[in-house]
């Protein structure tokens, strides 16, 4: 069951209304939750319920009233009412009652920081429907009951009222301040907080007005002076005190973003490309850039972030990882301002403080970076124009891409860390690390020729050893002369991740391509064996020598 007192005394079982009966049991009742867990004795009973001259039934009448409440928890499945010495004891959980939840949450409330507390003290002060026992008790009853709830609740309200002026926020309570001062006019913390909300509204008159007409309140009807506090508050107000105005927000702390993609499970091979990765930094301004170009299923991301997990200690103020979509099958690829963006929120940056402008977005960006070491890993790069907006002023960043960025690299001194096809012992190491050294070592003769047929990439090689593993072929030899009879490239994919198959890799860096480009390509497939000659392609593309051997070079980075 669930009891509410803060207002009409009222009971809920499973969320369905309960008839707590006469006006007589409410009350005890209601004394009895406000007690709960404590002992009531039957005399304070009888001399709440007739304060004035109890009948000689009162007693009887009582304990009629307590086997009624009994009667009513035996059918809603109430808490326990027990009898103990010359009295009762209700063993309900506080959280049920009402005004033990106030009490808590107040509790909560003072121990909290400004911001959680007004949420706080608001959900406490939003249990008061109304007059405390409402229907149950004469206003003189309840106010023995509940001088203490009620000072609490006034309490509660000016505490909240004081958070949220420490916050700032006085224009968001002046109207409020200014009904509780009606109502109350000698509730003296209520016109010192109204004085100070005016004052920092600019209405310093009637601030002043307003601690003038308490102390004329106070003199006529208490012979009172005012508190030494409000005073003081006065005193401040008339010399502009700057201590007045609130106190500004403290800077936010720095998130320190984590990003990292989960290291690769089975990394193999690359030591002289993490050799290059790991050479220190040449000296001068900017950050320091490396560059990991390749064609696809190489392996680039694998090895930027197997270098990124390495290093991270060395970057205290965090690490950064986004996808630019550069060569993605399903999404156009970021534009930098979008990027940005990105990079903003992940920095902490409240959304609605991002700069709509694409300028002001990268702006933004460089001055949070200022003197921070952030390792920042911009993988699948489009292009150089994709990546030289998102440049950092310090740190290092790592970019992937299918292209070489040759213009990025001339123009900031990047280190580029080209890949190529994992050598053949690498392969087998790869296929040793994905099926085991006992199943490569039964075939070796296939494992090499499986390797030839993956092209010795490593996404091939991934692709080949799960299909294995899942029984799509009973040995290396069987895929090995599946992939050589068919379409290779067909045989390299995983039901259910399409997207990671070697033709979808291959597909979106052919669509990357110039029109001139991917004809050539094509027409080159026309080719007898694997080797051509820069006369041969001119010849298929029906171009000069000099611009066909400039294609080649393009479709060979």
């Amino acid at each position: 069951m669930e009891f509410r007192v803060l207002g009409a005394v009222e009971a809920t079982a499973d969320g369905a209304p309960v008839d707590l009966g006469s006006r007589k049991q409410r009350l005890v009742l209601a004394v009895l939750l406000l007690e709960t867990g404590r002992p009531v004795s039957l005399d304070r009973l009888v001399d709440l319920l007739w304060p004035a001259a109890p009948p000689a039934s009162a007693r009887n009448t009582v304990q009629a009233l307590i086997s009624r409440i009994r009667a009513v928890f035996r059918t809603a499945g109430g808490p326990e009412l027990v009898s103990e010495g010359h009295g009762y004891v209700l063993r309900a959980d506080p959280d049920t009652v009402d005004a033990h939840r106030f009490t808590a949450l107040v509790r909560r409330a003072r121990a909290a920081g400004d911001e959680t507390a007004v949420a706080l003290f608001d959900e406490a002060l939003a249990l008061w429907r109304g007059d405390a026992l409402a229907g149950a008790a004469d206003a003189d009853v309840a106010e023995r009951l509940l001088a203490g709830l009620h000072e609490a609740r006034w309490s509660a309200l000016e505490d909240r009222i004081d958070a949220q002026l420490r916050l700032g926020r006085g224009r968001d309570v002046l109207a409020e301040l200014t009904t509780l001062v009606a109502a109350h006019p000698l509730r003296q913390r209520f016109v010192g907080q109204l004085m100070l909300a005016l004052h920092r509204e600019g209405r310093t008159d009637a601030a002043l007005a307003a601690f003038r007409g308490l102390r004329s309140r106070l003199a006529g009807e208490l012979g009172l002076d005012p508190a030494p506090e409000l005073i003081r508050l006065e005193a401040a107000i008339l010399a502009a005190d700057p201590a007045l105005e609130p106190a500004p927000e403290p800077a936010p702390e720095p998130v320190r973003p984590a990003q990292l993609p989960h290291d690769v499970r089975g990394f193999t091979g690359r030591a002289a490309e993490l050799a290059r990765l790991d050479e220190p930094a040449g000296a001068g301004p900017g950050p320091d850039i490396r560059v990991v170009t390749g064609t696809a299923g190489v392996g680039k991301t694998a090895l930027a972030v197997r270098w990124a997990h390495r290093v991270r200690d060395r970057f205290p103020d965090g690490q950064l990882y986004l996808d630019l979509r550069g060569f993605d099958a399903d999404h156009e690829p970021l534009t930098p301002a979008a990027a940005a963006a990105q990079l903003l929120r992940a920095l902490g940056t409240d959304p609605r403080a991002i700069p709509p402008d694409p300028d002001g977005r990268t702006a933004l960006w460089r001055s949070l970076l200022a003197d921070r070491q952030v390792l920042v890993l911009l993988d699948n790069a489009r292009d150089s124009a994709q990546v030289t907006p998102l440049l950092p002023p310090s740190g290092t960043v790592l970019v992937t891409s299918r292209q070489r960025l040759g213009d990025l690299i001339a123009r900031t001194g990047a280190r580029p860390v080209p890949l190529s096809v994992l050598p053949a012992d690498d392969s087998r190491e790869l296929l040793e690390t994905v099926l085991g050294p006992p199943a490569v070592a039964a075939e070796p003769a296939a494992a090499a020729e499986l390797a030839r047929l993956c092209g010795h990439l490593p996404l091939a090689l991934r692709l080949a050893a799960a299909n294995l593993g899942a029984g799509e072929a009973s040995g290396i030899a069987e895929l090995a002369r599946e992939l050589a009879d068919g379409d290779p490239l067909a045989g390299l994919s995983v039901d259910g991740a399409e997207e990671s198959a070697v033709t979808t890799a291959f597909s979106v860096s052919y669509r990357a391509l110039a029109a001139e480009h991917r004809l050539l390509f094509r027409r080159l497939a026309l080719v007898p064996g694997q080797t051509f000659t820069a006369p041969v392609a001119a010849s298929l593309a029906d171009v000069t020598e000099g611009r066909a051997s400039r294609q080649l070079k393009a479709l060979a980075a």
